[in-house]
């Protein structure tokens, strides 16, 4: 998808659409937050340089008009789901790799479209179709690469963003790379495209800026020997010659939240209402997703930035809020004195359970079944209402002390 993050906010709010955005933390006064950081710049906000990762302050220098706004992570989940839902519609496999991005395998797919026409024209016809329900259902835009291999795919998903096509034809991979920067390459990061211009300037005189053909022209030999046998899959994907092959997703391993405050803390109070809230995303997010884990995961980040954490690994699973908070609540304590002020603190959920055999413990306990039939309602109240439709009394004072 475009900018994610960025597009389902101007979903959300249609005034927003066309402005520079930038989706961060912000203040309950809708204030940015001075430790925040960019998660998502809308494409009018890259115009000016701002970026995901780069700090809230320094986009701003950048681009004093643009509108901070805080991420609603909900909404982002549902979104995603629609869409990937719509790509399942018509590709036999979809390989979803983060929120907002996926590989859809079309191998042997002309027995499911008997479309006369084959090769561009078939492929582009039907990712037209998705994007035009991605667009007319979730209200955001998509741009879509095809390719015979997943790094030429990528590439192309990016070449025309946004809300492009890009049609790489079967065997023209390495020409379609190969005016592109080195960075363009997934896996070529800065200390990588280091080496590899300091290696090709010493071959190429006279030249400092160098492209992805002539990263493919290197022998495999000179690859292996600067780069080792990771860049030898680097110059093969510069070569068209992919060797990752499509895989089934892979299960979410953990679920997480932490949150940097905005002054260092040692309020026991703050502190443990800090830790309820995140453990009410971490819960809320287990269940829409059917998840449940055994193993509770806290950490907290001291002033100086020394980080220490501890887990514990409960007899049976769960995707409960009351319980991961009791037990987070607990190695909260085995961790902290209640006297050195925190800068952060953080909540995972960990070693799941294959789905649908999450609850078989709690059929002779009839409160522990009540507690997760309330949480579900919740869920349902905050879904249909809003996130802060129903929220612990514990938390209604939390967003101003954040401040």
């Amino acid at each position: 998808m475009d900018a994610f993050f960025a597009s389902v906010e101007a979903m959300l709010d249609p005034s927003l659409k066309g402005k520079p955005i930038l989706v961060g933390r912000v203040d309950p006064h809708g204030r940015n937050v001075p430790r925040g950081v960019v998660a998502t710049a809308s494409y009018e906000a890259r115009k000016y340089g701002c970026h995901s990762g780069m700090p809230i302050f320094q986009a701003l220098k950048l681009c004093p008009q643009c509108i901070v706004v805080g991420g609603h992570y909900e909404e982002y989940i549902k979104a995603s789901v629609t869409v990937f839902s719509i790509c399942a519609r018509w590709a036999p496999k979809v390989e979803q790799i983060s929120l907002d991005e996926a590989f859809l395998d079309f191998s042997a797919t002309e027995w499911i479209y008997p479309d006369p026409s084959s090769g561009e024209a078939g492929l582009v016809k039907i990712a037209k179709k998705i994007k035009e329900e991605v667009k007319k259902e979730v209200g955001i835009t998509a741009s879509i690469g095809i390719a015979r291999t997943k790094v030429a795919a990528k590439v192309a998903s990016d070449y025309q963003k946004p809300d492009g096509i890009t049609y790489v034809p079967a065997g023209k991979e390495k020409e379609f790379l190969a005016p592109l920067p080195l960075k363009d390459l997934p896996g070529i990061n800065d200390k990588t495209e280091r080496k590899l211009t300091i290696l090709l300037s010493s071959i190429m005189v006279g030249r400092n800026k160098f492209r992805l053909g002539d990263f493919a022209d290197l022998s495999r030999e000179v690859v292996e020997e600067v780069l080792g046998r990771s860049g030898l899959g680097l110059w093969q994907a510069a070569n068209g010659m992919d060797n990752i092959w499509f895989a089934p997703r892979v299960e979410v391993k953990s679920v997480s939240r932490s949150e940097t405050f905005a002054k260092n803390s040692a309020d026991i109070k703050f502190i443990l209402a800090m830790l309820q809230q995140l453990t009410e995303k971490v819960g809320s997010q287990m269940r829409s997703e059917d998840y449940s884990g055994r193993c509770i995961h806290v950490s907290i980040r001291y002033k100086d930035f020394h980080t220490v954490s501890r887990q514990r690994v409960l007899p049976y699973p769960t995707f409960s809020t009351k319980e991961i908070y009791q037990m987070g609540k607990q190695l909260l304590k085995e961790l902290w004195d209640d006297h050195i002020p925190l800068r952060l603190v953080g909540i995972a959920v960990s070693d799941f359970e294959p789905r649908g055999q999450a609850f078989q413990a709690s059929f002779f306990d009839k409160n522990r079944d009540k507690q997760l039939d309330l949480e579900k309602r919740i869920d349902s109240l905050r879904e249909r209402f809003g996130k802060d439709a129903v929220i612990p009394a514990t938390l209604l004072n939390l967003e101003t002390r954040k401040i």
